[in-house]
């Protein structure tokens, strides 16, 4: 009776972390990306880095010469999308603060994304430009069978594939999304951009709201596109035009329930 007694304390401990791999349930907030947590926190690819309290996707300038740039910042844990064993997929919200900065008589892009990948997932080598740090440029338009990423668009530099003003729009395997609406940041003068990204998973509908009244939805099934894992996070890139991206503040919260 002792040994088995002194096995409660044990699993009293077990409990709570057993439930949460069981709900497979995800909440995280950074109000800013100041102080030591973003470091281990945020995983980043390519040009991304944290700088003055922020993530800037992008360094276009390297050597006093304007470079084609992009990168990632992507949350470092996996984020369980769906559950192989019951098939259930889960919703999301995510909200998340930015701004984007250009000078004077230069051309202005090219944007930024929130984006779900599968986890571990690298960023394609050549995804400057209008490919926005999200597919290669053999894969973006053509040939996009094997992508695996969904991703919401914010893009300020019209590519032949896009519409003719910035644009918010919603990626699913290819670069030419498949339900934009017209973005306003540059008549209406915005210096920081509210968004909201949401998935619910009974409707299989994905939805964006943006602050300058912007919004967007397209019912996508993301089992169909996206593996059980993923890593979820922001890209940017820019080429022969120019602008900085500043991510100011980002949480994220999925649930089963």
């Amino acid at each position: 009776m002792g040994a088995l007694s002194n096995t409660k304390p044990v699993l009293l401990l077990l409990i709570p972390l057993l439930m949460l791999h069981r709900n497979s349930d995800t909440s995280f907030n950074f109000p800013n990306f100041s102080g030591p947590r973003p470091n281990t926190a945020l995983t980043f690819q390519g040009d991304a880095h944290l700088k003055d309290g922020f993530i800037d996707p992008t360094q276009f300038v390297k050597n006093d010469v304007v470079v084609p740039s992009s990168g990632r910042a992507t949350y470092s844990l996996p984020i369980r999308l769906w559950s192989q064993k019951t098939g259930k997929a889960a919703s999301f919200t995510s909200n998340f603060t930015f701004s984007i900065l250009h000078a004077p008589h230069v051309d202005t892009g090219d944007g930024i994304s929130f984006f779900l990948a599968p986890f571990g997932s690298d960023m394609p080598k050549d995804s400057s430009g209008g490919f926005l740090g999200l597919f290669s440029s053999d894969t973006a338009v053509v040939n996009t069978d094997s992508n695996h990423i969904v991703a919401v668009e914010f893009d300020m530099h019209r590519n032949v594939w896009d519409p003719d003003v910035p644009h918010v729009g919603i990626d699913v395997n290819s670069i030419a999304s498949v339900a934009t609406a017209q973005w306003e940041i540059q008549q209406l003068g915005v210096a920081t951009v509210f968004a909201t990204v949401g998935y619910d998973s009974v409707a299989s509908r994905l939805s964006v709201a943006v602050s300058d009244g912007a919004t967007i939805s397209h019912v996508v099934d993301l089992r169909s596109v996206l593996p059980e894992w993923v890593s979820v996070g922001f890209s940017g890139a820019s080429g022969k035009a120019i602008e900085v991206h500043r991510i100011l503040s980002w949480s994220f919260s999925s649930s089963f329930d």
